[in-house]
């Protein structure tokens, strides 16, 4: 079985995580007239969410000519640092943006008229005091309400544009300290300063010592001894240790049993055995090298 490529693997992670739940707030939204031409770190909304058809939002008939078409994109890292898109809904072309609302007037790809009969508003807000956010947003050709978990907010050209709400969760601030918190923490600190300029040296468990201050030996360390292997000088670690008994241990009795002697007597052998076993396969040669045979 061969190993699949990187690329490969590449593909099977972005299926993979393109089919997780992504639950962070829309930052941004853009309109394209090609979704192939969406800007980078956004996301085109270019199939429906219920039939999987094209999900263009111009939806005028051309019999003759290049067909004109608008797809939605959207994306959770771009946009407004710190803001997040709060909700969203449906107005007329001509009718007036409402207060707080923002609106997309041109395509972020060919700078050409966004909409038609109808246009799509939102609203963006801080992070940090929105409670909830969009997290999704759909596009629907044959239903005509919101599926569950989403809400409907209005229809475009015969296509519904429905979105999901979700809680924005935020994180407790950290507490301030108080002005006299931090008073309190500069006494004690000057406080600690005193009574370590006023306590006693000796009274330390630790001696500070001064740069100016200079540790020295009483006797000068022996250079190991050296051997020369080749090209490389080594020395081991006990060598230059004087082989003598601890001091502390010349108190106690060392009875050291007498080692076994031998006599003179003893040390002598005739090899008289080796000599009969060599004389019975001995042959010329032998005779005369053997020096048992002189």
């Amino acid at each position: 079985m061969s190993k699949p490529s990187t690329q490969q693997q590449k593909n099977i992670l972005n299926t993979v995580i393109g089919a997780l739940p992504d639950n962070r707030p829309i930052t941004s939204l853009q309109l394209v007239e090609e979704f192939e031409k969406c800007p980078k770190h956004f996301q085109p909304i270019n199939k429906t969410y219920d039939q999987d058809q094209d999900a263009d939002l111009w939806r005028e008939k051309m019999l003759i000519g290049k067909r004109t078409t608008r797809y939605l994109c959207q994306s959770k890292s771009e946009g407004l640092p710190g803001y997040i898109v709060e909700t969203l809904k449906i107005i007329n072309e001509k009718e007036i943006t409402p207060e707080g609302f923002s609106q997309l007037t041109r395509t972020a790809d060919t700078e050409q008229k966004a909409w038609r009969k109808k246009q799509l508003v939102y609203r963006l807000a801080k992070k940090g005091s929105a409670k909830q956010a969009i997290t999704d947003i759909i596009l629907c050709s044959r239903l005509r309400q919101a599926p569950e978990g989403f809400t409907l907010a209005g229809d475009i050209n015969g296509i519904l544009v429905c979105f999901k709400l979700s809680p924005v969760p935020h994180r407790p601030s950290p507490s301030v300290p108080s002005r006299q918190s931090i008073t309190d923490l500069e006494k004690t600190i000057e406080n600690l300063k005193i009574q370590s300029s006023v306590s006693n040296p000796q009274e330390n468990e630790y001696v500070q010592l001064l740069s100016s201050y200079q540790l020295s030996p009483k006797r000068v360390a022996p250079k190991p001894p050296m051997y020369s292997t080749g090209t490389l000088n080594i020395h081991t670690d006990v060598e230059g240790v004087p082989f003598v008994l601890n001091p502390a241990l010349k108190q106690y009795s060392t009875n050291i049993p007498a080692v076994y002697e031998l006599a003179d007597a003893q040390l002598e052998y005739d090899f008289h055995l080796e000599r009969q076993v060599l004389c019975t396969t001995k042959s010329q040669n032998v005779q005369l090298t053997n020096p048992f045979f002189q």
